[in-house]
């Protein structure tokens, strides 16, 4: 009985949100809200705290749904669509997008994990922690790296920057002990 009455009190909840979204009314907001807190402790006290806080915060996001749907409309064709660009194939072409492969798959990557290492290794940690904060950092530098190449006009620039940094890690992987 009480899943029912937390039931409707999400229901209760989106339909007064969406009231306050339509009429763009403070006072329903806030009413939605406070509604949601209310099924939140429902859910709660009828499925425990853990099943009862996954269903209130899971529950809105299916509910809103047929709201979505009153409130759907189709927009008219845009008259000036841009045209997608023609397939290239040409031998230089498709040189250039293997060693851009190339480079990302493998030079970033090399790069990446040398800048990393060298900088965990200068930490003041243990080493499974060093190793631990490598594991995360390795692909957030990669993937920084990555997009930094590829989104510059200077491709040769940027490689030889991080290229230089890979050097200057090198060293420091080479004298002081992980």
């Amino acid at each position: 009985m009480l899943t029912v009455f937390a039931s409707v009190l999400t229901l209760g909840a989106v339909a007064t949100v969406y009231k306050s979204w339509r009429s763009q009314t403070l006072a329903f907001f806030v009413i939605g809200l406070l509604i949601w807190l209310i099924s939140t402790i429902a859910w709660s006290y009828a499925h425990g705290w853990e099943f009862g806080v996954l269903y209130a915060l899971c529950l809105p996001g299916l509910l809103v749904w047929p709201f979505i749907y009153l409130n759907q409309t189709v927009l008219p064709r845009q008259k000036h669509t841009p045209q997608p660009r023609a397939l290239n194939f040409t031998m230089s072409n498709t040189w250039a997008n293997i060693g851009n492969a190339l480079v990302v798959l493998v030079a970033l990557l090399i790069i990446s994990v040398l800048i990393t290492l060298a900088f965990c290794t200068v930490l003041p940690l243990s080493a499974s922690g060093k190793l631990a904060l490598t594991v995360i950092l390795v692909p957030i530098l990669w993937g920084g790296a990555i997009y930094h190449y590829l989104a510059t006009t200077r491709k040769g620039l940027a490689l030889g920057i991080y290229t230089v940094l890979a050097s200057l890690s090198v060293p420091v992987l080479l004298v002081l002990p992980i």
